[in-house]
């Protein structure tokens, strides 16, 4: 009885194990078990005679990432080794485009009908191996897999935040992990305060290119064919006549009479020529089939005369179609945002343009009305780093989600295979401009999403519990040959100790690091301090271009029509558009805990960085936590022009933490 009761218990196992999906991202929509696994100590990658050069850089590369994760390539085959083998004919495996069939064993096949699915299909095979669990036993079976969306997009600003040509390689190597189709490059815009960027040559307007930041012609051929390498297209964006402070600062005489110096008066007619001119400087450039102009937030409500709003609204519609014609002689489809349903006017925006739906909701409208569209929702796809607004609800976007969910309201949103619907976009809105969040945070803030929006973009759903697959996506944010999502400036533990004591009455500032200027969270820092005499309210500890500790700092906190002044330890990160220092930028984040070191004590300091928090502990006590992620500056003790802490300041530590990613 004992021996039938363990018999039947295996085979439960085995058939529970049968019915498990594997831990791909996103879920495969078919997986077929044997029941047995094949072990292996080594991979064997081969593929088709004939096949072209394209084909055979990216199979390389792919055995390149293989090694990146720590998988012994083999030269060639062996009976230990797991041989697999790609056939690049690209022969239809089902119905649907783009589809790829695995046939898992001794030696796996890669069937797959175009060079994405055969992407695709890598990404499966190495998101299997980075696993554990996978990295000397595969599963025997069958994958038939494909998307029922085709675009699968991501938006990265990088007008308000340059995110450099090797980093922007890195987000192209995480959305291929995930099998994404399009990097959508806001790449003209402002942010509060005065900061603007175009971040393209010109040689039409030399002037109009960044200063801190932009891309040459060379490197967005190159960053467009490695991007096509991995199937993704990057879809340009010059954003007018609203977000045009770039433009407005070259050509004053074209800024709005009635609004904002960020608005282009499109009631001058020299606008036109002038926005002609650099959209096809820039469009011949991109390979992708769309254009997008921009066209969002022209807000005119601050306008009171209703004749000349009406004006300005029809205006603006027939701006829209204008620049239309434009992308369309140059070979190209129109794509804009949603919001010219809130101007004023009779002029109907021209069916062949392709609108990205953001703040206008109503879907079923635009289906209706014969509109292609893309739901880039702000209510549910919007990642700003660092801000208290928007941000993405993984939970629900797992759970309940799908493309065709506009916003909460039914009648606006979408049934399946609604006309019109080409996919959805995630979005990373750099709001907080050039001080914001560095590329890193950035990066580990929204990988989480990627990975959760990826999976319903797909069209697929894991069957575990949101809390379930959480922990699965753990093990796959190893994304082969990628650093953006590591603190890569340094791998030491401490970054910084220091036994002796200081007197900073007597040294003003000492340099710590001149290459390590911040840290990002997680962190900790910790020191004892002994204050020999009162300040000036703004004594620095600690400092750096973009974040100041103060050990003393009184500081007006401005809340509507209401000030509170608070005073004590502090820590400010810059903010927005830069000032001369953290706390005289544009709109700088600024934490001052109640505690205010005494004269004549010895007091032990620990400040701890995390994931969108900041505690303070006095003597090992918690002072107070604030919700608001911070920068410890590592670059002086002190400050070179400024006031510093009147007293001494020994034992001290500054340590990065290991880093846990967050999918709430």
């Amino acid at each position: 009885m004992k021996k039938i009761l363990t018999s039947l218990l295996i085979i439960a196992q085995i058939t529970i194990f049968a019915q498990e999906r594997l831990n791909v991202v996103p879920a495969v929509q078919n997986w077929q078990y044997s029941g047995k696994d094949v072990l292996f100590n080594s991979v064997f990658v081969n593929w088709s005679e004939g096949t072209s050069s394209k084909e055979s850089l990216f199979l390389n590369r792919f055995k390149t990432e293989l090694k990146s994760l720590n998988i012994k390539v083999r030269k060639s085959n062996n009976k230990n080794a797991l041989s697999i083998f790609f056939d690049t004919k690209y022969t239809p495996v089902n119905k649907h485009k783009d589809s790829y069939k695995i046939i898992f064993g001794r030696k796996t096949i890669v069937q797959a009908s175009s060079y994405k699915a055969l992407v695709y299909a890598s990404r499966t095979i190495l998101q299997l191996v980075c696993q554990n669990k996978y990295k000397h036993a595969i599963p025997k079976g069958i994958i038939e897999d494909f998307p029922n969306y085709e675009k699968r997009m991501l938006l990265i600003d990088v007008a308000r935040k340059f995110v450099t040509f090797n980093e922007l390689k890195d987000f192209i190597r995480i959305m291929a992990w995930v099998k994404m189709t399009e990097l959508h490059l806001h790449l003209s815009d402002n942010s509060w305060g005065g900061y603007s960027a175009y971040r393209l040559e010109s040689k039409l307007y030399p002037e109009l290119t960044a200063k801190d930041g932009h891309y040459s012609w060379k490197e967005i051929r190159e960053l467009q064919d490695f991007a096509h390498s991995y199937g993704i297209t990057i879809t340009p964006e010059i954003d007018s006549p609203g977000h045009s402070l770039a433009f407005t600062n070259v050509r004053p005489d074209l800024k709005s009479k009635w609004l904002a110096p960020k608005y282009l008066d499109i009631t001058n007619p020299d606008v036109y020529p002038f926005m002609e001119k650099i959209l096809e400087e820039v469009i011949p450039h991109f390979d992708a089939p769309d254009f997008h102009l921009g066209t969002d937030e022209y807000r005119i409500n601050s306008i009171k005369n209703d004749s000349l709003k009406l004006h300005i609204g029809e205006t603006f519609r027939k701006y829209i179609n204008h620049f239309n014609k434009v992308v369309k002689k140059n070979h190209k489809t129109t794509r804009i945002w949603s919001g010219f349903e809130h101007m004023p006017g009779d002029t109907e925006i021209d069916k062949d343009i392709i609108i990205d739906m953001w703040e206008t909701s109503d879907a079923q409208n635009k289906s209706k009305r014969g509109y292609k569209f893309i739901n880039s929702t702000h209510f549910y796809t919007y990642i700003v780093p660092g801000a208290p607004y928007y941000g993405v609800n993984n939970k629900f976007i797992y759970e309940r989600w799908t493309p065709e969910i506009f916003s909460n309201k039914d009648s606006q949103n979408l049934s399946k295979n609604s006309p019109g619907l080409l996919g959805s976009k995630l979005h990373i809105w750099n709001d907080y401009g050039p001080t914001g969040f560095s590329i890193s945070e950035i990066a580990r803030l929204s990988t989480p999403s990627i990975l959760v929006f990826s999976e319903k973009m797909w069209g697929t759903k894991s069957d575990l519990s949101f809390e379930d697959y959480k922990n699965k996506l753990k093990k796959l944010t190893k994304i082969p040959m990628t650093t953006i999502l590591e603190r890569n400036f340094t791998k030491k533990k401490e970054i910084y100790s220091k036994k002796r004591s200081i007197n900073l009455a007597k040294k003003q500032s000492v340099l710590i690091n001149k290459k390590i200027k911040n840290i990002e969270y997680p962190w900790t820092l910790e020191l004892t301090v002994y204050k020999t005499k009162e300040g000036t309210k703004d004594n620095v500890l600690f400092s750096s271009k973009l974040a100041t500790i103060y050990a003393d700092l009184e500081f007006d906190f401005k809340k509507k029509k209401e000030v509170i002044t608070k005073r004590g330890i502090a820590i400010v990160r810059a903010n927005q558009t830069e000032g001369k220092s953290p706390i005289t930028s544009y709109r700088p984040q600024v934490i001052v805990f109640d505690y205010q070191i005494p004269l004549n004590k010895n007091v032990k300091i620990k400040l701890v960085g995390e994931q969108g928090k900041t505690s303070l502990y006095i003597n090992d006590k918690l002072i107070g936590s604030e919700n608001i992620q911070m920068l410890c500056p590592v670059n002086y003790i002190g400050i070179s022009n400024g006031n510093v802490f009147n007293g001494t300041i020994k034992e001290v530590s500054i340590m990065q933490n290991a880093h846990n990613y967050n999918y709430k």
